[in-house]
């Protein structure tokens, strides 16, 4: 019993331990206190407590009637009790005040009433404890109970011989009532005994209610069984009890049908707002009706770009968001794994799954969107595919590169011995085409291998400002040539470990794609600067930026937009940057391009002072 007693509850809610005697105590004093008003007016004053009771029965009837599918099983059982309790407590009131008499004395046709009305509280109560359920049409259960407990009610007051006497005028209590209030009692005790070993944790914090009210109905009726008198403190006191036995008992019907699944809506509305508003996936809920936003959570915001003023209450048209054909897919139904493209406030175009569901919200009908961004997953996806041709390249000029030079070389020297023969010098022109062609074979055989070496790339300090500086003149003469001029924007910068020759052919590759963007009167700028600890390596040309098809294919081999041009220069600069552990990437738009090249020092080679290290590529 003590387990029952002390276990706890909510922070709102006494402890049963603490709550019952207080119970029993204040009862005490009320009925010492009320007792002389009792005695002089117990029938004004019965009737009243009577009828307290009889409307919290009534209205636990009534909760459990609206709620019957959907209230718990001992809800269901209670709401049959509560009935069978109301009615015999009606007639329990009528018969006291003479309105139903009989042969009997009044006081006993009463207590007839009150001792049925207990003891089907009582069977009840048991029976909620044994988990006893049913789920018949909710009309014709409490149909039923009522025409069997009108129909006791009947033949308790048309046949008065049915039962004993139970109250005798200056006896009180007869052998026989206290019998009957003991049985009550101890199917009492059985439900408070079956509840301890049943029911722990959460499910006996909804069972504590239904505990207080039996603990409170036990002295009732123990007081009951051995009352003198009806208006007597004993009497009053029984009342005054039987008020906290029902109520505790309303209490537990109102608790379990309308509190606890609020709160339990309301903890799972809590946790889907938490999980909604703190999840990394991007949601949003649209209404059906006008496909207005609803609600967003912060993933969506943060990828988006928009703020919640400028999302909540505006149409998807307005926030445009998706495309067209993207609203008209969602708009024939719920929609999985869907890929789509999205715009961000600053139209910046990214990728996302998207999965669609119909949700009810308070009988409206709304879209609940996710969305699965995977921009960075396809950028990821597209660089590897491209590093996956590299090694197809690679493999390729590994088994052909230097077969294809051989054969070259022969001819190029049999082209120089006809160039060399005076009765051939009529086709001279067409020798030096040839043999210049040639040349231009060999050098893109040349490049090709270039971008496919695995071999160690030997490095040494270096200043890429000193780099730089000696490619000046080259680079200027070139550009003076188109009319177009190259702008260094040096600063200072440390030493790092370089492959001379490597870096000369990635800025020589750079910037004449640079100089080729760019129109006449046009400059390109070579800028370099420390970010951190990385030097950053930034060529920029004012041409009208790269279309948006060819951004994704940028250094992918024999991809290019030149007229003439073979598509490895890029490919080879992006290997280089490779085998310098540096990151290439570029910035465009209609100003023009900018390329970086972010080279990250190696702290051990810092360290050991070392003047070459050789690092495979």
């Amino acid at each position: 019993m003590s387990y029952i007693l002390d276990k706890p509850t909510h922070k709102s809610d006494f402890n049963l331990l603490y709550l019952f005697p207080i119970i029993m105590v204040s009862t005490t004093l009320t009925s010492i206190a009320f007792e002389p008003f009792w005695s002089s007016h117990y029938q004004v004053t019965h009737s009243l407590i009577e009828g307290i009771c009889i409307y919290l029965a009534f209205t636990g009837f009534i909760i459990a009637l609206t709620l019957f599918k959907r209230a718990p099983q001992e809800i269901q059982l209670l709401g049959v009790g509560f009935l069978s309790a109301a009615v015999f407590d009606t007639a329990h009131i009528l018969s006291s005040v003479g309105v139903i008499t009989n042969s009997l004395v009044t006081y006993d046709l009463a207590g007839r009433y009150w001792v049925a009305g207990r003891l089907v509280e009582a069977i009840v109560l048991y029976l909620t404890t044994q988990g006893v359920s049913f789920r018949y049409n909710r009309w014709l259960c409490f149909s039923v109970t009522f025409a069997v407990v009108s129909l006791l009610s009947f033949a308790f007051w048309r046949f008065p011989n049915l039962l004993p006497p139970l109250y005798l005028v200056g006896v009180g209590a007869t052998l026989t009532k206290a019998i009957i209030e003991y049985t009550i009692v101890a199917i009492f005790s059985l439900s408070l005994i079956q509840i301890y070993r049943t029911y722990a944790g959460e499910h006996f914090f909804n069972k504590r209610h239904v505990v207080l009210a039996i603990l409170t109905a036990i002295p009732a009726e123990l007081i009951f069984a051995v009352f003198p008198s009806t208006t007597s403190f004993q009497s009053a006191w029984g009342h005054c009890l039987k008020i906290c036995y029902y109520y505790y008992l309303f209490k537990g019907i109102f608790a379990n049908t309308i509190i606890y699944p609020y709160q339990q809506m309301e903890q799972s509305s809590e946790r889907f707002m938490l999980s909604f508003h703190s999840s990394p996936v991007m949601k949003a809920i649209v209404s059906v009706k006008d496909y207005r936003f609803i609600d967003v959570n912060q993933a969506y915001l943060n990828n988006t770009g928009f703020t919640r003023e400028d999302v909540i209450g505006k149409t998807q048209r307005e926030i445009s968001c998706l495309a067209l054909d993207t609203h008209q897919l969602i708009a024939n139904g719920p929609v999985s794994n869907l890929q789509i493209k999205y715009n961000t406030k600053q139209r910046h175009i990214r990728e996302a799954i998207l999965n669609t569901e119909v949700i009810l919200l308070n009988g409206n009908r709304y879209l609940y969107y996710e969305f699965i961004d995977i921009t960075e997953k396809n950028r990821y996806e597209r660089e590897l595919t491209r590093l996956d041709r590299l090694n197809i390249v690679g493999q390729m000029a590994a088994g052909i590169g230097h077969e294809v030079r051989n054969p070259l070389t022969t001819v190029r020297g049999f082209l120089q011995i006809f160039a060399n023969n005076a009765e051939l010098k009529k086709y001279d022109d067409y020798l030096h085409l040839m043999i210049s062609e040639l040349d231009r074979a060999n050098a893109i055989i040349t490049e090709f291998l270039s971008l496919t070496r695995t071999k160690s790339s030997h490095q040494s300090e270096h200043s890429l400002n000193e780099i730089i500086d000696h490619l000046m003149p080259l680079l200027q003469a070139k550009a003076w040539k188109e009319d177009k001029s190259i702008t260094p924007d040096l600063h200072p910068i440390p030493k790092i470990l370089l492959n001379e020759d490597e870096i000369r052919q990635l800025l020589l590759n750079l910037i004449n794609n640079g100089l080729d963007a760019t129109e006449r009167k046009g400059a390109v700028t070579i800028r370099t600067y420390s970010e951190g600890e990385a030097i950053v390596l930034a060529i920029k040309d004012e041409g009208t930026g790269i279309p948006e098809e060819a951004q994704e294919k940028i250094g992918l081999p024999f991809y290019t937009t030149k007229a003439n041009g073979t598509g490895l220069g890029l490919a080879t600069c992006y290997k280089i940057a490779e085998r310098h552990n540096a990151k290439m990437d570029f910035i465009t738009g209609s100003e023009g391009t900018t390329f970086f090249v972010k080279f990250q020092p190696v702290r051990y080679e810092k360290e050991h002072r070392t003047t070459s290290l050789a690092i495979s590529a």
